[in-house]
């Protein structure tokens, strides 16, 4: 494979930004970063975007449409510098899993465009909180269940307050699968177990969650005090004020916060099995709850800057870095020597200007 070179005004290293400097790659893969004293190709250049949660995308639904549809969100998905991600199912019938996740495997085998890392079950076994989710399995979470996911499985959400669920957590996190909390009202004490037990992730933080109390902490709460959880926020303007957003951060540090799209299918009419439209620029139930977000990556990381959320350096490791991290992985997510060569360029204001997966332009 030939050896290709990119450059830019600065480029976003794991020590820090690089002043006019070019990256290099061979075989899909990072083989040199130095300064240049030539005109660079770009303004910024990053590691490309690690989206853990995408429900779909305009007319494409992943828990209803057929699976011919789906790379119809590739194209989505590469211009907006997703490069890797996690498609995301909306709780569903136990008996329908099996299946999705067959068909997810062959659809991981032949994509196009950004890699899919494996699958995130956004249910079915959520708390109280289950806004758009209608199949939400009931009883205790089912063990056996847990031991029939295959391995393209990286991530689940689940309500800590569900009966069985510390056992779920301690099977799962063995597995190496990440655990995450989300669509639930559990107090502070289920919380601390949960995480104790190996919850990661508080799953959109704020929405479907308990708010805070000064008294009674809660779920959200807990995530934000603990040093060890990360959280995935939702910067499109409608899921989060501006300022609740900056108090996310602060408490918990860009390092442990990670942007997601939350993306669905608004043109489909539907998210699963509950109807949904565009309402104000935001997916909406027709009672008027929040179904989702027509958010893209890019948007959310000039959204967070503009807003003074976090740096431009901050923001784009929580769209790369700190995501590929909690799934962990080593070799994306990073411009460094020996990582997948998974690259979004962008001009001064922000807008993507080409993206590169394993080394090959996708958009």
């Amino acid at each position: 494979m030939q050896l290709t070179s990119i450059s830019a005004e600065r480029v976003l290293a794991p020590e820090g930004w690089l002043n006019a400097a070019e990256v290099r790659f061979e075989e899909g893969r990072f083989c040199g970063i130095s300064q240049t004293s030539k005109p660079t190709d770009f303004a910024y250049l990053a590691p490309g975007f690690v989206d853990i949660q995408v429900n779909g995308f305009a007319d494409v639904d992943l828990a209803s449409s057929p699976p011919d549809e789906w790379p119809k969100l590739a194209p989505t998905l590469s211009v907006s510098g997703v490069t890797s991600w996690l498609p995301t199912l909306i709780s569903q019938p136990l008996d329908a899993y099996g299946r999705w996740l067959e068909e997810l495997a062959v659809f991981a085998d032949h994509r196009q465009g950004p890699r899919v890392l494996g699958a995130h079950l956004e249910g079915p076994w959520l708390g109280e909180l289950t806004g758009a989710h209608q199949d939400v399995a009931t009883g205790p979470v089912d063990l056996e269940w847990c031991r029939s996911l295959p391995p393209s499985v990286r991530l689940i959400t689940l309500g800590p307050e569900r009966a069985g669920v510390i056992e779920a957590i301690s099977y799962l996190t063995q597995r190496g699968i990440v655990v995450a909390a989300g669509h639930s009202s559990a107090d502070y004490a289920a919380a601390q177990q949960a995480f104790d037990a190996g919850v990661s992730l508080l799953t959109h933080c704020f929405n479907a969650s308990t708010p805070i109390h000064h008294r009674k902490p809660g779920l959200t709460a807990a995530a934000l005090a603990r040093d060890d959880a990360f959280i995935s926020i939702i910067a499109d303007g409608e899921h989060l004020h501006p300022d609740i957003l900056k108090i996310a951060v602060r408490a918990k540090s860009p390092a442990k916060t990670i942007l997601i799209s939350d993306s669905a299918g608004w043109a489909k009419g539907n998210l699963g099995a509950t109807k949904i439209s565009l309402v104000g620029g935001v997916p909406r139930t027709p009672d008027g709850g929040l179904a989702g977000s027509c958010l893209t990556l890019d948007a959310a990381v000039k959204y967070v800057v503009e807003h003074c959320v976090m740096g431009l350096d901050d923001a784009l490791r929580s769209a790369s870095c700190v995501p590929a991290e909690l799934l962990g992985e080593t070799d994306i997510g990073l411009i460094k020597v020996g990582a997948w060569a998974d690259l979004v360029a962008f001009d001064d204001s922000l807008e993507v200007r080409g993206v590169w997966c394993q080394g090959t332009q996708i958009a």
